[in-house]
Formats: C-alpha cells, structure tokens, sequence
C-alpha cells in the first residue's frame, strides 16, 4: 500500500465545479423588412428620384457642364458616367442646355420591393430645350424627336436609403411615348 500511495494525488482542498459555461439565449435574428410596402409605394419614390436627378442633371447642363459631380448625389453606375462624359463635353464644346429635360409618364415595369429597385418606363419629353453654343446657335440636328421612350433602373442604396438613377437606356419595343 505504502507504493501505491505515492501515485495518489493528494487530495485538493480547491472546490471542484463541473457545470460547463452555458450560452446565453439570444433572439432570433428577423427577416429584414421590405423597402416598400407596394408597387404604388416604389412607384413614387422611383419618380420622384428621377425628378430630383432631372432637375440637377438640368442645372448642371444650363451651366455648360459646371460642377458636374453635382450629379453623383442621384446616380452611380453607367448613368452616373455617361452624364460626366457628357458633361466634360458640354464644358470643351462650351455649350449649354436652354429650356429643361422634362418627362410626360413614369410607369413601373418592376420593382423588387425587397431590395428596393425598381425598373420603370419614361417617355423623356425634349421639345422644350435646345443646346447651343457660345455664340448663340443651336447644335442639335434638324428632325429630332420630341419624345424619347427609355427603360430606366433605380437603385436603392439602403445606407442612404434612397433610389439611385443606375441605368437610363433607349427602349428598342415599340414606341410607347
């Protein structure tokens, strides 16, 4: 016995806990609330971003392309490009925007009322504007339309919560102006 005991731990007079730390209960994670509550709802807020973006992308051109990145508050992607390109132009040609850009309908085509993009139809309406250089005549071609159709994307930026212009192209289906 004597033997054995010196392979005996002596005995520890520290309390022995054995419960292991339990996780506390957190609440389930919930499913992120859509952008919109209806198509009605994504319809408004998409016309009036493209308002908002038409009305600086208007200034910025009556002022021959002045401070473009003005435009940048309303739109990313290809938009947001294609309107400093063309912008800088304005500035090297030394030509400006009389009248306004308007639009004469805005109807949705989609809206992920999730994520908060929408798709809608506009029918750009440019029989009140001219573009004209320094010395006063205009540049755009004789024969013009009046109305373009366009297809054209809004991006919900949920950091900003707000829609972006991202994409602005012409419609190829029939003419729906």
């Amino acid at each position: 016995m004597g033997a054995l005991s010196g392979c005996m731990a002596a005995p520890d007079s520290a309390p022995v806990t054995s419960a292991a730390p339990v996780a506390e209960a957190t609440a389930t994670p919930t499913d992120t609330p859509p952008v919109f509550a209806s198509n009605d709802e994504a319809l408004a807020a998409a016309e009036d971003a493209y308002s908002e973006y038409q009305v600086m992308s208007n200034k910025i051109a009556h002022e021959g392309g002045a401070e473009a990145q003005r435009i940048s508050e309303y739109t990313v992607g290809e938009v947001l490009e294609s309107e400093l390109a063309t912008y800088e132009r304005m500035s090297t040609d030394k030509i400006h925007l009389v009248g306004d850009l308007a639009f004469d309908s805005f109807t949705l085509q989609s809206a992920d009322l999730s994520s908060g993009d929408v798709i809608a139809y506009v029918c750009l309406d440019v029989t009140q504007t001219d573009v004209i250089d320094a010395a006063g005549a205009s540049v755009i071609p004789a024969g013009r339309p009046d109305r373009y159709p366009l297809q054209v994307s809004l991006l919900h930026d949920s950091s900003a919560n707000r829609l972006f212009v991202e994409k602005s192209d012409s419609w190829s289906g029939s003419n729906f102006c």
